[in-house]
């Protein structure tokens, strides 16, 4: 039997989200995780390092929030920007079941004074200081992300 794959035979099943591997084998996961954990992935990737899509990644997100001298004007148009980003990532991707509705800096900035702002961007993904809201499109439920 040829294994080359001929693009005119697309009788073969392909892999689609939300599926992964985990110690080898491929596992159905729930979609809502999957989402979150692609979230994750995309918090921690620099944008246009994905070939697939130039808007994959936020991970500049941060060190621009923490600019230092940047207005809290800037701040949340930054945020605002970033969130409708993702989203139009997810949409290009087909993955429409959820949207993010917002992303918000938890405590830990205010946490961190003056000048030692910006040494402490980088490591806000570290101390779990990221939340994300999913909401699911066809209903109200929505969830809370800490990346």
């Amino acid at each position: 039997m040829n294994s080359t794959f001929h693009q005119e035979n697309l009788s073969y099943p392909s892999i689609a989200f939300p599926l992964r591997l985990q110690r080898g084998l491929l596992q159905k996961t729930d979609e809502r995780e999957a989402y979150l954990m692609l979230l994750g992935i995309m918090a921690r990737t620099p944008r246009g390092s994905w070939a697939g899509h130039s808007l994959f990644g936020f991970n500049e997100f941060f060190s621009k929030f923490f600019q230092q001298g940047i207005s809290q004007e800037s701040r949340i148009r930054i945020t605002e920007t970033t969130v409708k980003e993702i989203n139009t990532v997810l949409a290009d991707l087909g993955l429409t079941h959820y949207r993010v509705d917002s992303l918000v800096i938890e405590p830990f900035e205010r946490e961190v004074q003056g000048g030692s702002q910006e040494k402490w961007a980088g490591h806000v993904m570290e101390q779990r200081g990221v939340t994300l809201m999913l909401r699911e499109v066809s209903s109200d439920r929505a969830t809370r992300c800490v990346l």
